[in-house]
């Protein structure tokens, strides 16, 4: 079958690559001139580098991400730093770090050799734990993750420096309004899996160019090319004059929905493409800055301890210095998870407060900085709150699907339930 793809991302380049596998033909538009969507290159000018639009990390719980590179023959070890779980503050007075050992005995790390917590706060970890394995990682509907760790009693010490910092990582939602079943899908792949689950693993090559291109070799690609209607012919669909048996939409939801709003000319699936007007977004933003030399800062990532009110907003700060071979060789990374607090300032302000947010809390004096890049997504990530109906890769119209990380599925908007849902879309075609 001819099918096409609407959507260069990776929700879209993992559903090409399932396509050839199973030996139909794909045919990809995309409106943007590179593929990548949320994870793209951008050639700075101002660093002179090609940087990601973010600094991403994986987790090794990223198993179909993870398959599809060994299925390319890209060793994931060639192109990732692979470590394990290590949260260790910037100033050094707090550090989360599992043990190499062998699940589950990797979680002993933090319970034995955990910096700036007491005791009782260590045994709060495991409390919080045992109750999510006992009910087999489910929560109460509707519960926000604030509910669960006051549920679970755990301290203010925890919720501060670790599960507050990690729900803003993984679901780009505070505490106060996360979706607790998702959170505690993310602790379940991760904490409650292998040893090799829980390490995190940070790209060494810019991500747009890391396997989603070698993903679509196969497939005939428009880039520069937008969809503006699906049209319905007697056997198929016909999407910019190219004739097809199927289609998969692997667009963010709103170009979705008003693709679908299209071509439901006689407003017959109006609740399904209602399910799919409802999401809000987050933001997220990278400062990237390029020191005059290498920082000597022995670490790839540290943990910041953010103003929640003010321009100093940084949550993590990646050192490439600290990377071997990493191609961004020492460029200094700050990541900004639910980055609203920075709309309507400038990025001299961002800029400027950042620095000095790195200057005051790393034990590692900051080299001076020569250039700088303030990379913003502003639909980052849909806002993963309790009761939030996401729609399921199948629609009302044959052969039809959906895919992204907006799509049903067990994640919150990361890129490896992207990967999982175009997967899920192709395969629906056998």
């Amino acid at each position: 079958m001819r099918i096409g793809i609407i959507g260069a991302g990776w929700a879209g380049a993992a559903a090409a690559w399932q396509l050839h596998k199973d030996g139909h033909e794909a045919i990809v538009f995309e409106a943007a001139p590179q593929i990548g969507g949320r994870a793209r290159n951008y050639h700075s000018k101002l660093l002179g580098q090609t940087l990601d639009n973010g600094q991403h990390i994986l987790l090794g719980a990223y198993t179909s991400t993870l398959a599809i590179m060994d299925e390319l023959g890209l060793s994931p070890d060639k192109h990732f730093y692979r470590f394990d779980l290590d949260i260790y503050s910037a100033d050094q007075r707090f550090r989360f770090k599992t043990a190499p050992l062998p699940a589950p005995f990797h979680l002993l790390g933090p319970l034995v050799n955990a910096k700036g917590l007491a005791f009782k706060d260590r045994f709060a970890l495991g409390k919080l734990y045992r109750y999510l394995r006992t009910r087999q990682w489910q929560v109460p509907a509707g519960q926000t993750v604030a509910m669960l760790l006051q549920h679970t009693q755990q301290p203010e010490v925890l919720i501060q420096k670790l599960w507050h910092p990690l729900c803003l990582a993984a679901l780009n939602t505070p505490i106060d309004a996360a979706c607790a079943q998702l959170f505690a899908h993310v602790l379940r792949d991760s904490l409650g899996g292998a040893r090799a689950a829980t390490q995190m693993l940070i790209p060494l090559r810019p991500m747009g160019s890391l396997w989603a291109e070698q993903a679509l070799q196969h497939a005939q690609i428009h880039t520069g090319s937008p969809v503006r209607t699906i049209e319905t012919t007697a056997n198929g669909y016909q999407i910019n004059g190219h004739h097809l048996d199927g289609v998969i939409v692997a667009t963010n939801s709103p170009s979705c929905h008003r693709l679908l709003q299209n071509l439901d000319k006689d407003n017959q699936n109006k609740a399904f493409i209602d399910s799919i007007s409802h999401f809000c977004f987050n933001p997220i933003a990278t400062l990237y800055l390029l020191p005059q030399h290498a920082w000597e800062n022995p670490h790839p990532m540290l943990m910041l301890e953010e103003d929640l009110h003010g321009l100093q907003a940084g949550q993590w700060v990646f050192n490439h210095a600290a990377l071997p071979d990493s191609d961004l060789g020492q460029v200094i990374a700050v990541t900004i998870s639910y980055a609203n607090r920075l709309q309507g300032h400038s990025k001299e302000a961002i800029t400027a407060a950042i620095r000095q947010q790195l200057q005051t809390q790393s034990v590692f004096p900051l080299p001076p900085i020569v250039a700088s890049e303030l990379i913003t997504e502003k639909r980052a990530t849909f806002v993963a709150r309790p009761h939030l109906t996401r729609p399921s890769t199948h629609t009302p119209w044959p052969r039809l699907m959906l895919a992204g990380d907006w799509v049903q599925n067990p994640y919150p908007a990361v890129l490896e339930g992207a990967v999982q849902s175009g997967l899920a879309a192709a395969c629906a075609f056998h």
